[in-house]
């Protein structure tokens, strides 16, 4: 049969006009083996490259490994107050009026505390005066604080040297001290009545507390 097939073959070439001998005949014959087995060659080629991907699709994937190193510390929360000294008013007569800073430092949110040991300007040894004569001298202390709530911001209260007996608060809220405090202190005279001869004094405290 296979003999019957080459002898139709070079009946059709030779029909067709080609000139074709026993060595072109093989020739073809190996040609087409040839591209039949590159064709081959090229199929095993693309199943292995596929069946690699496929592999590779199918392996297990390794993400890596992590660990955390947390770093801690603290500052310790700290307040300070400082200046102080004596304010000589000189003679009691009429208004007086006097300013004094103080420095002031806080790394949180505070507290100032205002404390008047005789709750007024008052007499070295009569102070609860004598005969028609008064031995106090009241006054007013207006506080101002500079502050951070981030921004720049000024603090101010207002106290009467009577509430300071028990002691007259200054909150911060949620800010920071910033610098120095100022104090500003204004008599307050007794009206109708004269104040007794001698030495009058009174001293103000100022404590200052974290709120944390």
């Amino acid at each position: 049969m296979a003999k019957d097939k080459n002898n139709a073959r070079r009946r059709a070439w030779r029909n067709s006009g080609v000139s074709f001998g026993i060595g072109g005949f093989l020739a073809h014959c190996l040609h087409r083996k040839v591209a039949r087995s590159s064709a081959a060659a090229a199929l095993m080629l693309l199943s292995t490259i596929a069946t690699a991907a496929q592999a590779k699709d199918n392996a297990p994937t390794f993400d890596g490994a992590s660990v955390n190193v947390v770093l801690a510390g603290y500052i310790t929360a700290k307040c300070s107050v400082g200046g102080g000294g004596t304010i000589s008013l000189g003679e009691l007569t009429g208004d007086k009026q006097a300013i004094a800073r103080f420095d002031v430092g806080c790394n949180v949110p505070f507290e100032m505390v205002f404390r008047s040991a005789s709750g007024g300007i008052a007499h070295a040894t009569k102070p609860q005066g004598e005969g028609p004569y008064v031995g106090l001298v009241p006054y007013r202390l207006d506080v101002t604080v500079p502050a951070l709530s981030p921004l720049p911001t000024q603090l101010h209260a207002d106290f009467t040297s009577n509430q300071m007996v028990a002691g007259a608060s200054l909150n911060s809220g949620d800010a920071i001290a910033a610098g120095g405090g100022e104090i500003r202190l204004q008599t307050q005279m007794t009206q109708g009545r004269e104040l007794l001869a001698g030495q009058y004094v009174d001293s103000i405290m100022i404590v200052i507390n974290p709120r944390v």
